[in-house]
C-alpha cells in the first residue's frame, strides 16, 4: 500500500512540478509579449516621426529648388528686357541723337520698364520666401 501511496504522492510532485512550469512559462510568455508590443509601439512612433520629418524636409527642398527656378527664370527675363531697353534708346538716340521724355513714355518703353518692376518685386517676394525657409 505504501507503494501505491507513493506513486500516487510522486505523480502529484510532478503533475505539480509541470503546472508551476506551465505557470512560469505562460507568465514569462505574457512579460516577453508586453515588452515586445511595448517596443513595437515605441517603434512605430519613432517611424512615424521620422516619416513626418523626412517629407517636411521634403517638401522644403521642393519648394527650395522650385523657388531658385524662378528666380533663374525672372533674372535671365531681366537681362532680355535690360537688352530690349537699351536697344530701343540706343536706336532712338542714334536716329535722333538725343532721348526725349516722349520717347521715354512711349508704350514700348513703358511696357518693358513695368515688366521689369514687376520682376524685381516678385524677385524681392523669392528672397524673402527662401530666407523663411533657410531659418525653418
Amino acid at each position: 500500500m505504501k507503494n501505491k501511496k507513493e506513486i500516487a504522492n510522486k505523480k502529484t510532485e510532478k503533475v505539480g512540478f509541470f503546472k508551476k512550469i506551465f505557470e512560469n512559462v505562460t507568465e514569462g510568455a505574457s512579460v516577453v509579449g508586453e515588452k515586445v508590443a511595448e517596443t513595437s509601439a515605441k517603434a512605430y512612433v519613432a517611424g512615424s516621426e521620422l516619416v513626418s520629418e523626412t517629407s517636411e524636409k521634403i517638401h522644403e527642398f521642393t519648394e527650395k529648388q522650385t523657388l531658385y527656378k524662378e528666380e533663374k527664370n525672372i533674372l535671365e527675363n531681366q537681362e532680355e528686357l535690360r537688352h530690349k531697353f537699351g536697344k530701343l534708346t540706343l536706336d532712338h538716340y542714334l536716329k535722333n541723337d538725343s532721348l526725349h521724355k516722349t520717347f521715354l513714355t512711349t508704350k514700348s518703353v513703358t511696357k518693358i520698364v513695368e515688366n521689369f518692376k514687376t520682376n524685381e518685386k516678385r524677385l524681392k517676394a523669392i528672397k524673402k520666401e527662401l530666407k523663411t525657409l533657410e531659418e525653418h
